[in-house]
């Protein structure tokens, strides 16, 4: 049996419930690709450029000059950095793992966001959205089960949105009645954990632990030890 195929259709069954009546099976409905006529024209894309301030690239694969020069200077090149967590999260094509269990295969999207800020984030969530293309998010690659990961794709790459702030006393909003302040880091999406221990740790004496963040990018600290999430 192809585990690929049997995930695909667990997944689908899974989600069939839940799917609005034109995502279903019977509707037929499908993202559109490159091949397809209502594809986005160039202007389309030129015009979303515009609207993320030049911040729109064209994804290369890199692992592609494997196959077509893998002499090279820059397939060695590539060769030599793979195992580099730091080299893939700067590569919008890489991810830290190839596939994994049959399940699915690495492949490039056709186009990148390099996001910035949040404006950013909801231009491309807007666009896909109104083409309906295929949307994935991306920080450092690091996503075993490929979910940065789709061909013929919008990513989102949050890369560039690495900022670490420090509070002293921080309280989640909503929540002023109930909980005491707290120390607290704030990091962006982009953020790699061993950039965020130098910052928690060597820099302010705290401690945080890695995946102890919640999805808003905030987590909470400790001095000596454990972590609570906020």
């Amino acid at each position: 049996m192809n585990r690929r195929q049997f995930l695909k259709g667990i997944g689908s069954a899974l989600l069939l419930p839940i799917l609005p009546r034109r995502h279903s099976a019977g509707a037929k409905f499908r993202r559109r690709r490159p091949s397809d006529p209502d594809w986005p024209s160039q202007s389309a894309w030129q015009h979303l450029d515009k609207r993320v301030r030049g911040n729109l690239i064209a994804v290369d694969f890199p692992v592609s000059v494997l196959r077509t020069d893998p002499e090279g200077a820059a397939a060695t090149h590539l060769a030599r950095n793979l195992r580099n967590p730091y080299y893939i999260a700067d590569q919008p094509g890489l991810t830290q793992t190839m596939g994994w269990v049959d399940a699915w295969v690495t492949k490039p999207s056709v186009y990148a966001v390099a996001a910035a800020n949040a404006d950013d984030i909801s231009e491309a969530v807007n666009f896909a959205r109104e083409n309906d293309l295929r949307l994935v998010v991306k920080g450092g690659g690091h996503s075993y089960q490929g979910t940065s990961n789709a061909s013929d794709s919008l990513l989102i790459w949050a890369r560039h949105m690495n900022d670490i702030t420090m509070h002293t006393a921080f309280v989640p909003q909503g929540c002023e009645s109930t909980l005491q302040p707290q120390p607290a880091v704030t990091m962006g999406a982009g953020t790699i954990w061993m950039r965020t221990y130098d910052a928690v740790t060597t820099k302010h004496g705290k401690y945080v632990q890695g995946g102890g963040c919640t999805t808003d990018g905030v987590a909470g600290l400790s001095q000596s030890g454990g972590i609570g999430s906020v």
